[in-house]
This record gives structure tokens, sequence and C-alpha cells, in this order.
């Protein structure tokens, strides 16, 4: 159905619709679409810099997130109980990374170690979900070019990683599987056939989970807010002059406009759940995969 909705020519007399447009990032702030207000940004400054509303709340990601991180760090080294509903939270937070991502996923020794990077990562990934959920405010991770760009972070930690620990020869090795077959010269030619097909795979695999873990959060956040939004849509369907479908009549708009409402208020109770699972999903597979990088199964 969103594709119909996206690829569908405008008819004569109506607007275009654009399911996405929210989720895409552009040079202002939509505030009210009825009224035409929002916040104009600067843009394109050059070839290379532009000022649009996701670098600037991914800065802003940053910057909560940097300064909660160390004054929590403060708090904890003076050493007083936690005092007050916003220590206790991110510090909770930490306790929760530290200990169902980072030392499960790397170990209890090596875990402490990136329990630093992790949560991060978590952090900053589950404050710019949330931020979708605000209104007039966009999601950054709904956007692929962010969480690709968190993807190749992961994957620059995750194999200097397994270089440092296993230099840089031996780490390169992991990826080739230990095949041992029984029996004549034709089992061994087919087992080194294999090994060297399988390990194929194995650096194929590498650069395949950075590409799976980019598309899954970017697919999953797009997903919601584009749902949410055509669900708030049919209030347009049936009311707005510029969108009214032909089978629109008065009567229906207050049936819709309740029935959007609910179900949206319903399923952003439901996103707000996915926003905090998406970035634990994410942080714990860069866990398991920095933990398989440092100790590989082979």
């Amino acid at each position: 159905m969103l594709a119909i909705f996206a690829n569908a020519a405008p008819v004569e007399g109506k607007k275009a619709i654009d399911p996405f447009e929210h989720v895409v990032d552009s040079d202002h702030i939509g505030i009210f679409d009825s009224t035409h207000t929002a916040i104009h940004l600067p843009g394109k400054l050059g070839e290379y810099i532009s000022i649009t509303k996701f670098p600037i709340f991914l800065l802003v990601a940053a910057i909560i997130v940097g300064a909660a991180v160390l004054w929590v760090a403060k708090k904890i080294q003076s050493g007083e109980p936690p005092k007050g509903k916003l220590w206790n939270l991110i510090e909770s937070l930490l306790f929760f990374v530290r200990d169902k991502i980072a030392r499960p996923g790397i170990g209890v020794h090596d875990g402490d170690k990136y329990l630093p990077f992790l949560s991060t990562l978590f952090l900053f990934i589950f404050l710019c979900n949330l931020f979708g959920m605000i209104p007039f405010l966009p999601s950054p991770t709904a956007h692929i070019y962010v969480t690709g760009a968190l993807a190749l972070i992961v994957f620059g930690v995750v194999h200097v990683s397994g270089i440092r620990e296993n230099g840089t020869g031996g780490y390169l090795k992991t990826f080739i599987p230990h095949i041992h077959l029984e029996g004549g010269p034709g089992m061994k030619i087919f087992g080194y056939v294999l090994q060297f097909s399988m390990a194929i795979l194995e650096y194929l695999t590498a650069f395949i989970r950075v590409f799976v873990l980019a598309v899954r959060l970017f697919a999953n956040m797009l997903a919601g807010h584009t749902v949410l939004f055509m669900i708030l849509f049919f209030i347009k369907l049936v009311a707005d002059p510029d969108f009214k479908i032909a089978i629109a009549q008065d009567w229906m708009y207050y049936p819709v406009s309740i029935f959007s409402v609910v179900m949206v208020t319903a399923l952003s109770l439901l996103e707000i759940f996915i926003a905090g699972l998406q970035a634990f999903v994410f942080t714990f597979l860069a866990a398991i995969f920095i933990g398989l990088a440092k100790h590989p199964a082979h």
C-alpha cells in the first residue's frame, strides 16, 4: 500500500502523497502542515557541508549522551549512593549494558574494557530512536546513512580488536575453518575445496554483518514511523480537500479520527519499546561480533 501511495501520480487539483517525507533529511523541521509552520535551517553551505535536521539532532544526541555519562561518572567516583531519578536511571542503563550486553557478549574480563564504547553506542542509538517519538522531531536512525555510519564504526572496532588480540596474520587465519576428512586423495581434494569455499564465505560474512546491522536498525525505525504517519493520514483522506478520496463522506471524519488517534497512541507505546529494543539488539550484536573477533570459535 505504501508503494502505491509513494508512486502514484498526483490527481489533478490534489497534492502528491509522500509517506516518507517526514523520515528523510531536509533543511526544515515541519511543525504544522495546515499552517505551513516550520523551522528553516541553513541547508547546504558548500559542496561537502550542510546543516540539516539529522546532523543537528545527531549532534544534540551526542552532547546529551556525553554530558550524561560524564556527570554520572563523576557521581560514581564520589562514592556516594545514587540519589535522584536521573542518576538512578542513567546508572541503571549503564549497569544494564554491562550485565546484559558487554559481559555476555565478550566475557567478564574483556567485556568491562569495552563498556565505555558499548554504553555510549547504546545510549546514543536509544536517544536518536526516541527523538522520533517526540512530535515534530526527526528520528536520525531512520536514515540509512546514519545507521550505516554506526555499523562502520562497529566494523572498525570489531576487526581492530581481533587484530590486536590475535595479530594480523593470526586474525586472518581465524576466518579459515579447520576441516579434516578421512579417506583417499579424492576426499583430501574435496576437503581443500570445501575449506576454500567456507573461507570465502567467512570473509564475506565480515562485511555482510555490517550491512545487516545497518539495514536492521534503519528498516525497523523507518517502518515504524511510516506506519504511524499513514494511520494518522487516514484523517486527511476523509477530511482534507487536498487529499480527500472519492468515497469519503462527511460523517466519516469523527470515526476515522478517533480510530486513527487511538491506534497511533497504542502503536506509539509499542514504538517506545521498539526504540529500546533496537538499541539493545544493535549493541548486543556489536558485542557478540567483538567477542567472536577476540576469541574465534575455530
